[in-house]
């Protein structure tokens, strides 16, 4: 649905009234920023763009100021920030049975969701556009980096794709300001590779926890080592958490891939919800590699070191030495 909207807002094909709410702040923001910037023309929005925020306004205001006639033009856009801070929302019932047919609302509601039980919440999920936004599980990032860059216009290899999504994983304003930064200074006929991204993030082109999964993936003792040693260096850039989530989720594809060898190419890459074909060969070459018993020994380790990331059972490790015994313990498992 969020993809649907974003089209909406650009092709001006609009609905009377927009709920976002849910737990991804950064989908939110997006969508009101694109509604404010492509809705209303640069010339009318200081006639016909009205911008309310919660801890200031009341249903009342808003839905009365979206009865209002544009000043200029043929639409009036009402934008309610900050609207989990609203008290009168069975002030909107009237208003939901019978919108402006001139007047888009759009009403971000964030950092809690309302209580689907309340009047309002149910009117609004029948009459309305209700989208509610969730955090975007770690196979899906790929693809949201994919449709970023497409939209910038940018060209970027599928192994560099994956290397934005593993370092920076699923802080979605983050990716995005990193292509933004991209954006500037890269040339439009020029593809991203690992070595350009590298270079425009400030990700070691040798040392990241790509080509450390890359590097376990084939028991590569001697580049494993050199990858540990030099992450280990910088914690702060690479923290435990994430690591441990990239190789949780990187093992559990190599025991899938050994689990279920009989599948076909098409009906694996399904299964493993890998985004790109290219990176299938690794996981059924690293599943020759280890043996059943290997992978769920090392999976076991790894949920032991997600729980010390998060401080549980950390015995007084560091970052740094907990990171590093996980790695020397896969390497000797």
């Amino acid at each position: 649905m969020y993809e649907e909207i974003l089209k909406e807002f650009r092709n001006k094909n609009l609905k009377s009234i927009y709920f976002l709410t849910g737990d991804e702040d950064y989908m939110i923001d997006k969508l009101v920023s694109v509604a404010e910037e492509n809705i209303i023309g640069p010339e009318e929005r200081d006639f016909n763009l009205e911008i309310f925020y919660g801890k200031e306004s009341s249903c009342r205001q808003f839905t009365d100021a979206c009865r209002q006639h544009p000043f200029v033009g043929n639409r009036k856009l009402v934008i309610v920030k900050e609207a989990q801070e609203i008290k009168d929302w069975d002030n909107i019932l009237n208003y939901i049975n019978s919108p402006s047919s001139i007047c888009t609302l759009i009403i971000a509601f964030k950092n809690k969701k309302p209580d689907g039980r309340s009047n309002w919440v149910k009117l609004l999920k029948q009459k309305a556009v209700y989208f509610e936004s969730k955090a975007l599980s770690d196979y899906q990032i790929p693809a949201f980096v994919k449709n970023l860059a497409s939209e910038y216009k940018i060209k970027i290899e599928d192994q560099a794709i994956q290397l934005v999504s593993d370092h920076i994983g699923n802080n979605l304003a983050h990716i995005e300001n990193e292509l933004e930064k991209i954006r500037l200074v890269v040339n439009p006929k020029e593809t991203l590779t690992i070595e350009l991204v590298s270079k425009y993030i400030g990700i070691s082109k040798e040392y990241n926890v790509f080509e450390l999964c890359r590097a376990i993936s084939f028991k590569d003792r001697k580049k494993i080592y050199l990858i540990m040693n030099n992450i280990s260096q910088n914690m702060k850039s690479n923290p435990l958490l994430l690591m441990v989530g990239n190789l949780f989720n990187h093992f559990v594809k190599i025991w899938m891939a050994k689990h279920y060898v009989s599948k076909s190419d098409a009906e694996l890459q399904a299964l493993l919800k890998i985004p790109f074909a290219s990176f299938l060969k690794e996981y059924r070459e690293a599943a020759k590699i280890y043996s059943h018993s290997e992978l769920e020994n090392i999976i076991s380790l790894l949920k032991e070191y997600d729980l010390r990331s998060k401080g549980v059972r950390s015995e007084n490790t560091t970052q740094e030495e907990n990171f590093k015994e996980l790695i020397l313990k896969i390497c000797l498992n």
